[in-house]
């Protein structure tokens, strides 16, 4: 039932992201700043929307389910410090936070997208 709702508050917000021009393509770093700004309020509005569904009944999967956010927190929290940067006219590397073992946070979360076949819900590619 989790994953149901869960595709159906990722695909349009990652149908929004998808609609925008990428940052890539801008001409300068402020300029791709304000287009990952835009990317980033859509992304942080689909895990507000997944943080207010109902969690998973079984523990081991309403735990995964609060681990996976907390990792889409850190994942958002890259994304605005980036913007930041940008914003400045310097256009450095994206840098993605770990965890303990050093996995990239963005690595993680595609991992439990997929192997919960929340294909909508693994992160954006906009950056």
């Amino acid at each position: 039932i989790y994953v149901v709702a869960a595709e159906s508050v990722c695909a349009p917000r990652q149908a929004n992201i998808a609609d925008l021009p990428l940052p890539t393509a801008a001409k300068s770093a402020v300029e791709r700043g304000k287009l990952l700004e835009l990317g980033t309020s859509q992304l942080e509005l689909m895990v507000t929307e997944l943080g207010q569904l109902t969690p998973p009944t079984d523990p081991k999967g309403a735990d995964g389910v609060r681990q996976w956010l907390k990792d889409y927190e850190l994942f958002l929290n890259d994304r605005r410090v980036y913007a930041e940067v940008l914003a400045t006219g310097e256009d450095p590397p994206f840098l993605i936070s770990g965890n303990d073992q050093g996995v990239r946070v963005t690595d993680l979360l595609t991992t439990f997208a997929e192997v919960n076949e929340m294909f909508s819900c693994a992160p954006s590619g906009d950056v």
